[in-house]
């Protein structure tokens, strides 16, 4: 098994566990009141924290867009991640299993494959870089100069490039989510108020 298929293997276990215990806990939750706790004052405090981390999301690609030049340490990256991680398992905390209105449930479901093409396109990213680097090591080591290796990587590197045409899907199902979400939550402070 390759190292990149025992991380998909890891990320996949860790979402999947990470959705059940979210929706575990709004279980547990929904158990003693009278009413689901979606539907509590509390689960709508756990919702908007979870909106505004999702919200925080956006300040990375953001300031890639205004700055395309510039390098952005990683940490930027990594805080995005873990944020559209971490929102989006509040979010589930917040709806709970209760699929009884379209809005809510398409606003869902669009927030999980955010989440779903955001894994891949990162898996992609690091499967590019990781081929990239090692055909640089490859041909490092049959002893070709710095000016050749660049030379032969550039086509590789082309590829990773055409990689990031993932964007495509992620962008959509970003513009997607927030519609649905601003409807969502629109909707639900003109009935349900605070």
């Amino acid at each position: 098994m390759t190292i990149l298929s025992r991380r998909t293997h890891l990320v996949i276990w860790l979402i999947a566990t990470a959705m059940i215990a979210a929706w575990a806990i709004e279980i547990l939750l929904s158990e003693t009141p009278e009413r689901p706790f979606g539907h509590t004052q509390m689960a709508h405090i756990v919702g908007w924290v979870g909106l505004v981390m999702i919200a925080l999301t956006f300040v990375y690609p953001i300031k890639r867009r205004l700055h395309p030049n510039q390098v952005w340490p990683k940490t930027w990256f990594e805080i995005h991640q873990s944020l559209g991680i971490a929102g989006p398992l509040l979010i589930l905390v917040h709806s709970g299993l209760h699929f009884h209105a379209i809005v809510p449930v398409l606003a869902l479901t669009a927030m999980i494959l955010v989440v779903l093409s955001g894994i891949t396109g990162q898996a992609l990213h690091h499967l590019a870089f990781q081929t990239l680097n090692k055909q640089r090591h490859e041909l490092a080591t049959d002893g070709l100069s710095e000016e050749a290796i660049e030379s032969r990587l550039h086509d590789l590197a082309m590829q990773e490039e055409t990689l990031r045409g993932w964007l495509c899907v992620h962008g959509p199902f970003t513009f997607t989510f927030v519609v649905l979400a601003l409807i969502h939550i629109g909707g639900a402070l003109y009935y349900g108020g605070w």
